[in-house]
């Protein structure tokens, strides 16, 4: 399931009806977007998180609760892509599908139900909190997997000249909280200065991480 079941509500109301009354959103259709498709279900997007936790599950049927949080936020708030397609695809590779948790929670993430918040990972800022020492995006992502390639490097690959990586789907920016935009314009760094930032941190892909 995209969260866990017990910490699932049911959603009613219409499909992409946002609270109001006002017009319907217009979700985009990976037929017409193929590209920026292929390259979010198969983790080529150029943001290392999403594309770690995309391959992890296309290798493994599984991928933990934070990350497939950011995939689904890159997917539908974003991209604007469809996101009955990403509940689809998630649902063909888990494991741990289960219908109900899993189409209603897309359905929640995605502001398409009664409660249409709007619920947007940074993912660049979630990689710093959650995944810090790069640890879990070198384990799924060969292409970070050097250790020569240094940790902010690991975060934001895009702005490092890594070789081969692709450039972002989207402008990488939208991908930082506000604090995090600042220390990088101020320092030239994501992560704040200080001991080996992976110590005592929970990869996102580790057991109960949520």
């Amino acid at each position: 399931a995209l969260f866990s079941s017990r910490g699932w509500r049911p959603v009613h109301g219409r499909k992409g009806f946002p609270k109001g009354g006002e017009a319907l959103v217009e979700w985009l259709q990976p037929a017409q977007h193929e590209n920026a498709w292929r390259r979010w279900a198969t983790g080529h997007t150029g943001l290392p998180l999403v594309d770690a936790a995309m391959r992890q599950l296309q290798q493994t049927g599984y991928c933990s609760n934070r990350v497939r949080q950011n995939a689904a936020s890159l997917l539908a708030k974003d991209l604007r892509l469809d996101w009955r397609a990403g509940a689809e695809w998630f649902q063909w590779l888990l494991t741990d599908h289960e219908v109900s948790a899993n189409w209603g929670n897309w359905s929640y993430f995605a502001g398409a139900g009664g409660d249409p918040k709007q619920r947007h990972f940074r993912t660049v800022s979630q990689a710093a909190k959650y995944d810090a020492g790069g640890l879990y995006v070198r384990r799924w992502l060969p292409e970070l997997a050097d250790e020569a390639v240094c940790v902010e490097a690991v975060l934001r690959p895009y702005a490092h000249a890594v070789e081969g990586w692709p450039s972002p789907l989207v402008d990488p920016d939208t991908q930082l909280t506000w604090q995090d935009a600042q220390r990088l314009s101020e320092t030239g760094r994501v992560l704040p200065a200080g001991p080996d930032p992976h110590r005592g941190r929970r990869q996102p892909g580790g057991d109960g991480v949520g």
